[in-house]
């Protein structure tokens, strides 16, 4: 009964609450009969008062968990993370945020403490110290209960969390400890999609003076982050957003430090080697590649992709951090880029960017739109100038600004909260630059490629024909549908009609959020979005030969068994982004499991496209034949892994629509 009501609490906020006796009443904003009486936690009434002050709130919150968090004490490390007390705020949850994990192993809570001294706003002041001296008493509690077990490992756990008060960590083994603390933290105050960083760059100064010093071999630090990986992914189930293994648990490999050099070392290999033995779908991975990246780190992130887990998405620093300068990050913080869950860009520990905070923008909705209002279309030129008008209307219509909730939990650790003494989401982060998302960009292009070839160019069709074929979902127009779908120039092709429209629409969509903005900053567009199933499931028949509620295409990718990796790669060099279009441009592929015994064949494929300018590319390995088999036959393949958007996750753990997307788009792609 408890985890039920606890479920259903969580459906019902936000709300408000309204205290009845020693427990609170949960009302639902919109429908006050679907009010539930109390909420539990471990058994006990409880809920804060919403009413009062949102800093308040949070400090409260923070030091209930504190008190009430239950931790297994013997496993590798502990990770206080009690998914029974996944907290819910009354406002906008605070997601996809990297905080700066070398600056949380460099700090410690002493030092917190005396920085927060000259502080001169109170409230500030007092929240913050409140916050730490919540986390030095679950520190000192954690170092007494182990100290009570008396073990080795206990021990040793014992004084890691002892000296966490007054130190960095001294080797390896302490520094795993210390993130996973501080990241079990913020997942449990309810800040969902936390990406663990640059883990590679950070680490590696613990683990050359251990190996140096003697401490540990390079096969006893590989055991202890094979012991961090299981336990960054052991609460993978409550901490998906929406379907398991979307939890936006990230760890970003390579790419170049403050200097410029490039930071590939020997735990970037050992990490690519761990996830390749694992075969699990989280933590994901994310390559920072560049120019001078290491022949060896090319070679193990391709056997990892070939493994069929999804990771790591390969991310093309150099292009990237280039379009980032020219929208207004800073020259001298874009060498620390992260992405933001799944491949937003962002800066890591100086970003607040909400990269997906809006419904995604649907550009097949613009056309439908103009072919069905009846309008007199005599050319073309005048179908596509209609469309823009339609687009505009759509990209306005999905920015909107944001109401955001606190953390001075994070505060302590981004860039210029303590030195301004705001939180940072009110100012204290360097960079507030929220993003939106376009979903059917290939669907609509072909679309347009139909239309232009059928009924203005060759009159096979007229746009009547086109209406019934919407209207009647392609009902006694099979004809026509197999010509839309098989027929013509596609998206990803490289050839120059496409590349133009494509360019031209991308271009289109830049300058028309250019003009937009959320809580008065500046926007950034991108077009990878996760929602390509559910946008399309209530959508209509489009011109691209889709049925009503088919998927809309994934990300940056084509929709034909013509076009195959080496020639959508090059298209998409070809693209031209606007400055603001830098919120995740993904090519997604399949690739057919034939490819496994291509290793130099991919790695020359994807290193030239990165030669070349290709932004992101993410890549799934499947056969067509296994994805069938294992949907009919789920026990034979638990441990099916296969790349859903931003993550990957267990075949089986996905709805039938995400499988039979999958096995439709391994069909394509077998024959390309």
């Amino acid at each position: 009964m408890k985890d039920l009501i606890i479920k259903i609490a969580r459906i019902l906020l936000p709300g408000s609450l309204k205290r009845i006796g020693k427990g609170y009443q949960c009302i639902h904003r919109h429908n006050p009969q679907m009010s539930i009486p109390y909420v539990l936690l471990h058994g006990k009434l409880f809920m804060p008062n919403k009413n009062k002050d949102y800093f308040d709130d949070y400090v409260r919150q923070f030091n209930l968990i504190s008190d009430k968090i239950n931790v297994d004490l013997s496993t590798d490390y502990l990770y206080p993370f009690d998914t029974m007390l996944l907290r819910v705020f009354d406002r906008q949850l605070i997601c996809s945020i990297t905080v700066d994990f070398g600056k949380v192993l460099n700090s410690n809570l002493r030092e917190l403490s005396h920085n927060l001294e000259l502080a001169k706003d109170f409230s500030f002041k007092s929240r913050e110290k409140d916050i730490i001296a919540s986390i030095k008493k679950l520190a000192i509690k954690y170092s007494r209960l182990l100290k009570k077990k008396d073990t080795p490992r206990a021990n040793i756990l014992s004084s890691y969390f002892e000296s966490m008060l007054y130190r960095k960590p001294q080797g390896l083994d302490e520094a795993l400890q210390k993130i996973l603390f501080y990241d079990a933290l913020f997942w449990q105050m309810g800040h969902l999609h936390i990406g663990i960083g640059r883990l590679d760059y950070i680490l590696i100064e613990y683990y050359n003076k251990d190996l140096s010093d003697g401490t540990l071999t390079k096969e006893e630090a590989k055991s202890l982050l094979r012991s961090f990986l299981i336990t960054i992914g052991k609460d993978t189930p409550a901490k998906s957003a929406g379907l398991i293994g979307d939890t936006g648990q990230y760890i970003l490999l390579g790419g170049i430090d403050a200097r410029g050099e490039n930071v590939d070392n020997p735990l970037t290999e050992i990490i690519l080697e761990l996830m390749s033995e694992l075969k699990i779908p989280d933590p994901k991975l994310i390559l920072r590649v560049n120019h001078s990246t290491l022949d060896c780190v090319w070679e193990k992130a391709i056997q990892c992709v070939l493994t069929g887990i999804g990771s790591p998405l390969i991310l093309n620093e150099e292009p990237v951090m280039e379009k980032m300068v020219r929208f207004g990050y800073s020259i001298s913080d874009v060498w620390n880029i992260g992405t933001s869950a799944c491949w937003e860009p962002l800066i890591i520990g100086k970003s607040f960017d909400q990269n997906n905070p809006f419904r995604s923008a649907v550009a097949m909705s613009a056309l439908n739109n103009v072919i069905l209002s009846n309008e007199y279309l005599p050319t073309f030129e005048s179908l596509l100038s209609s469309f823009k008008v339609q687009y505009k209307k759509v990209l306005e219509c999905v920015v909107s600004d944001i109401d955001f909730d606190c953390s001075p939990l994070f505060s302590l650790f981004f860039d210029d909260c303590v030195k301004k003494e705001c939180d940072f989401t009110d100012g204290g982060s360097v960079y507030a630059y929220h993003g939106a998302q376009v979903v059917s960009l290939p669907n609509t292009i072909n679309a347009l490629l139909n239309i232009k070839r059928l009924v203005y160019d060759e009159g096979l069709y007229s746009i009547d024909d086109c209406r019934n074929a919407i209207l009647k979902d392609f009902n006694d127009m099979e004809d026509f549908r197999t010509l839309l779908t098989t027929a013509g120039l596609k998206f990803g092709s490289t050839a120059s009609e496409v590349v133009n429209l494509t360019n031209e629409l991308i271009k289109f969509t830049g300058e028309t959020v250019h003009a937009l903005k959320s809580n008065g900053r500046p926007i950034k567009v991108g077009f990878s979005s996760p929602n390509y199933i559910g946008e399309a499931k209530n959508f209509p028949a489009s011109l691209d030969g889709r049925h009503k509620g088919d998927p809309f295409a994934v990300h940056i990718s084509p929709i034909s068994s013509k076009i195959d990796i080496s020639e959508v790669l090059d298209f998409s060099t070809r693209l031209v982004y606007s400055d603001n279009c830098i919120n995740g441009n993904v090519v997604d592929f399949i690739l057919p499991s034939s490819y496994i015994k291509q290793q130099d064949k991919l790695i020359g494929i994807i290193k030239n496209a990165c030669h070349n300018g290709v932004f992101e590319i993410q890549l799934n390995v499947m056969d067509k034949a296994t994805l069938i088999d294992a949907k009919a036959h789920p026990e034979k393949y638990p441990n099916l892994v296969v790349r859903v958007w931003g993550f990957s996750a267990y075949y089986n753990d996905l709805p039938e629509e995400y499988k039979d997307n999958l096995i439709r788009r391994a069909e394509v792609y077998e024959t390309a």
